[in-house]
């Protein structure tokens, strides 16, 4: 079982950024397990939220090549241990 991570990507608003995010996971073999997709309170972005199972090499290197899409202004991912902790600690 590969480690469960949580993408979260910043794009402009347009149709085909939705496209090219799940392009890219699917080209980097990650499983996609839930989606949730947000407007700023301008309308200008869209903020993306994937839950996703992935090897972490495989993670880092679609975070690096979604990075470099036009049309995206920002992109991170943590993986669910770090998460879990964060709120503990919170």
């Amino acid at each position: 079982m590969h480690a469960q991570y949580t993408v979260t990507a910043l794009t402009e608003k347009e149709n085909s950024s939705f496209l090219r995010l799940i392009a890219a996971m699917g080209r980097h073999r990650i499983e996609i397990e839930s989606y949730a997709c947000s407007t700023s309170p301008s309308g200008a972005t869209y903020k993306h939220v994937l839950t996703v199972r992935a090897r972490p090499e495989g993670m880092r290197r679609a975070v690096k090549q979604i990075g470099g899409y036009v049309g995206v202004l920002g992109i991170c991912y943590r993986s669910l241990e770090e998460n879990v902790n964060s709120e503990k600690a919170g």
